[in-house]
């Protein structure tokens, strides 16, 4: 079942990804032109690949949140963060900013929220969850890598599209780092039958 839950996370940020670069393979612009990854959300060229990929991502979390319970049952406290984050993800593709006004506002608030969402719960993952090294790497760069994302859409630099990629590339990875480990931990735990533990350090 552990293998389960990291096969379907794998999957869900390899679909994401995969999907993003067909939509970067088909033009450049959104990096160029520093309009964000939602550029690809706004165009029909890219709008099909774009929007695979957040669904995809969607459903395969879904599905590894659905067994994290199985595991073990103090797992079950992480279903509810990772169903928010879906609908904060799919949102994005729900909101494209070009349409009107209102769509631009609701862009803006949905985009600012998955950001802020994910910081949150990587600090989560990391402190209450798998205290690691690696994990605090992890979350360091991606906090410095919100940090540029922050300032490109204040202007202040040009790497909107690249910061946001490397943004939600380290959280996917801090994402399937700590739940695969906290998951093999347990499953090791309850083969040997002791009691199962509410955190990890």
């Amino acid at each position: 079942m552990q293998r389960k839950v990291v096969k379907y996370l794998i999957y869900a940020q390899t679909s994401f990804f995969l999907c993003l670069l067909i939509s970067i393979s088909i033009t450049s612009k959104g990096f160029s032109d520093n309009r964000g990854l939602s550029y690809y959300g706004e165009h029909l060229d890219t709008i099909v690949p774009f929007a695979l990929g957040f669904i995809l991502c969607d459903f395969f979390i879904l599905k590894a949140a659905k067994l994290l319970p199985e595991v073990a049952k103090h797992l079950a406290v992480l279903t509810l963060p990772l169903q928010v984050f879906c609908i904060l993800l799919i949102s994005i593709v729900l909101t494209p900013d070009n349409l009107n006004g209102l769509f631009n506002v609701l862009h803006i608030v949905a985009s600012s929220a998955l950001f802020l969402f994910e910081l949150i719960f990587s600090i989560w993952l990391t402190v209450k969850w798998y205290n690691s090294l690696i994990s605090w790497i992890l979350l360091i760069a991606q906090f410095l890598a919100g940090v540029m994302a922050g300032l490109s859409e204040l202007h202040f630099s040009q790497y909107l599209s690249t910061s946001s990629l490397i943004y939600q590339l380290l959280f996917s990875t801090l994402l399937i780092w700590v739940i695969a480990n906290i998951t093999r931990q347990a499953e090791v735990k309850q083969r040997r039958g002791k009691p199962e533990i509410t955190k990890n350090r």
